[in-house]
């Protein structure tokens, strides 16, 4: 994106969030069916690290100390990255029915061991036409032909909302003849969500009585959720992989097309998230995965303070209403007796949904490379890694700066970002 056209983006936003806070919905304006309250304005820092740490190869002769014998590791000057520089791709999200994105104060920062690359901003921020999908693309050069430690940088803004729905209104909707432009993508199967395996397909077409067909969209989904979470096998946390002095390192996920806690005996809440979004498209309504973090506090451990990990807010379709929120592992702790008519929590009601930061709708961005892990971002370029020595690092801090101006508002009914 050029720089001319990104200023003209992120002013647009700017002026969009004025004019919300400048004045109140007309009396004469009917009350959204998904409704944004309490708002909540952040500053977000997000950080990508790659750097060394100690071999654990142990290739250097064995040691005794107090009677035990260990291997002493090895403590190679060799540099990790080898490369002319390598070019990462960072995702972020515009706008979600709960999130507004604002760059308009953002920074960037690109540290080759300890030296600035002063990238270029406008430059680094691309938007995906007709999506809220954006990525900060920074190409970080070697000046040495090699690198022990890469450091990316950037600070924005956001303002997040609470997220109210009508569930009665939502559940009035009626089946499109044809789903808006921009949502068949959301149909569709991708890695790690498949539509089309017979357990999830069997399990969403049959969990309404009478056939999907036969009610709502909203009622449809509504079911297929419900039915997934109820049969999945296994509620196994161990979703965010954790790395040196316990820096997020990335998501514990195998895009291997199975069903997993289905068919597969278990899975992780990623893979939960990502089979009942996939029983939502095998009934044909658009669905996604919004992959995001979030600050976690340690309440049970011995360290102050807090750490970061992924959170997994399922999203569907529904046109002229926009996109409905949903949390299986919330839905899994609180089940209703009757799922096709009583209040679930997590589904449509999503506690602390204003906590999460979204960033992707895919584990790694179009046309970039996997890292080490899957982790939201990804790499280019011929590099040469010391992979026994190599980490990465996710990085996240979400600072408070108040309350916004507009106690509530509509949320957005369609991916178009101002």
């Amino acid at each position: 994106m050029r720089a001319s056209s990104f200023l003209a983006t992120t002013l647009t936003l700017a002026l969009s969030w004025t004019a919300a806070g400048s004045g109140s919905q007309s009396a004469a304006t009917p009350r959204a069916v998904v409704l944004r309250t309490n708002p909540r304005i952040s500053d977000v820092r997000l950080e990508v690290e790659l750097f060394q740490q100690a071999s654990t190869l142990g290739r250097n002769p064995t040691v005794t100390v107090n009677g035990t014998t260990s291997q002493r590791v090895d403590v190679s000057t060799t540099p990790v990255y080898t490369a002319s520089g390598v070019t990462l791709g960072i995702p972020v999200l515009v706008r979600t029915s709960w999130c507004d994105t604002d760059f308009t104060k953002a920074t960037a920062r690109a540290l080759v061991d300890g030296v600035d690359t002063n990238p270029d901003l406008s430059k680094i921020f691309v938007r995906s036409a007709g999506s809220a999908e954006a990525l900060l693309k920074y190409e970080v050069p070697f000046s040495r032909g090699v690198a022990n430690n890469v450091l990316i940088r950037t600070t924005y803004q956001t303002q997040r909302w609470e997220v109210q729905v009508d569930e009665r209104a939502a559940g009035t909707s009626t089946w499109p003849r044809a789903w808006p432009s921009g949502t068949e993508r959301f149909v569709k199967a991708e890695p790690g969500i498949n539509p089309a395996l017979p357990a999830i397909k069997t399990m969403a077409e049959g969990a309404t009585r009478g056939g999907f067909r036969s009610v709502s969209p909203y009622l449809a989904a509504k079911n297929a959720v419900l039915a997934i979470t109820k049969a999945w096998r296994s509620g196994n946390t161990a979703t965010s992989i954790y790395g040196q002095k316990g820096a997020l390192r990335g998501i514990n996920f195998t895009a291997d097309g199975t069903a997993w806690g289905l068919e597969a005996g278990g899975g992780t809440p990623v893979e939960l998230a990502a089979t009942c979004v996939a029983g939502v498209r095998a009934l044909g309504i658009p669905s996604r995965v919004v992959y995001c973090l979030t600050e976690r506090s340690r309440r049970k451990s011995n360290d102050k303070g807090t750490s970061v990990e992924f959170r997994f807010v399922c999203e569907f379709f529904l046109p002229d209403i926009g996109w409905i929120p949903f949390d299986p592992m919330i839905i899994r702790e609180n089940l209703a007796s009757n799922p096709t008519t009583d209040a679930v929590k997590g589904f449509a009601q999503v506690p602390d949904l204003q906590d999460a930061i979204p960033l992707a709708y895919r584990t790694l961005p179009e046309g970039y490379a996997q890292a080490d892990r899957y982790a939201l971002w990804g790499w280019n370029g011929s590099v040469i890694v010391e992979a026994d020595r190599a980490v990465t690092r996710i990085g996240f801090e979400d600072s408070s700066r108040g309350n916004g101006t507009t106690p509530q508002m509509p949320a957005p009914v369609s991916d178009e970002a101002p």
